[in-house]
């Protein structure tokens, strides 16, 4: 799978989000990184429902996995700071 996501969609908005399993009771948490879209097309129904365009990185449960997730954007962000030219 491939997502492209141009410049004129980001924003600089990102929120946590939680959600729990209703049979396990387990809370799962995401990092949500919103893009540019309409206000008339993308609010939920529901006060508490956010339903922009966005992008959600749940974050995994392992220690070790969250910190592999965790470099990849570090690596990320370094590529946003330099263009890619360090």
């Amino acid at each position: 799978m491939r997502i492209n996501v141009y410049t004129q969609e980001l924003t600089d908005e990102v929120a946590l989000v939680s959600r729990e399993d209703p049979v396990s009771g387990e809370i799962y948490r995401a990092a949500r990184l919103f893009l540019h879209s309409s206000e008339l097309l993308h609010r939920g129904s529901r006060e508490e429902e956010d339903d922009r365009s966005a992008i959600t990185f749940w974050v995994p449960s392992s220690p070790h996995r969250r910190a592999q997730f965790a470099d990849a954007f570090f690596r990320i962000a370094d590529i946003f700071r330099t263009g890619g030219l360090s």
